[in-house]
């Protein structure tokens, strides 16, 4: 035989398939994400459990404020302030009644996990008696 009569065959440089390489890449890349995903994931549960107890520490407050505002000036704090505390749903409430001239001053310190400093409201209460 002759090298004129042999069929021409190219070289096989075809590429099927991927190499372990690029594979072991893939993985790797894929659980970063899914790590990075489940983080995030664990953030945004905390800071929703946070958001229902502050939540929950603002209708104790507003609860209280209208409470107070209900009642009669004369009945209210007569000899001195009166103070109170409360504790539901792991939020802790303290409250402080002043008496002004012809006003109310109600302070409202509200604390709850995993906020380290407490939240403080004032309102002020017209008399209108």
């Amino acid at each position: 035989m002759t090298r004129r009569n042999r069929k021409y065959r190219p070289a096989v440089n075809k590429r099927e398939g991927m190499t372990i390489i690029e594979v072991i890449v893939a993985m790797m890349i894929l659980t970063f994400g899914l790590l990075g995903m489940a983080g995030f994931s664990m953030t945004v549960t905390k800071q929703f459990k946070a958001s229902t107890k502050q939540e929950a520490a603002a209708l104790m407050v507003q609860s209280r404020i209208d409470s107070v505002a209900s009642i009669r000036c004369q009945a209210l704090a007569p000899s001195g302030p009166q103070t109170g505390t409360l504790v539901n749903l792991g939020v802790t409430e303290n409250w402080v009644i002043a008496d002004g001239n012809d006003i109310k001053i109600l302070t409202d310190t509200v604390t709850f996990s995993p906020r380290t400093r407490p939240l403080v409201y004032r309102s002020i209460i017209p008399c209108r008696d």
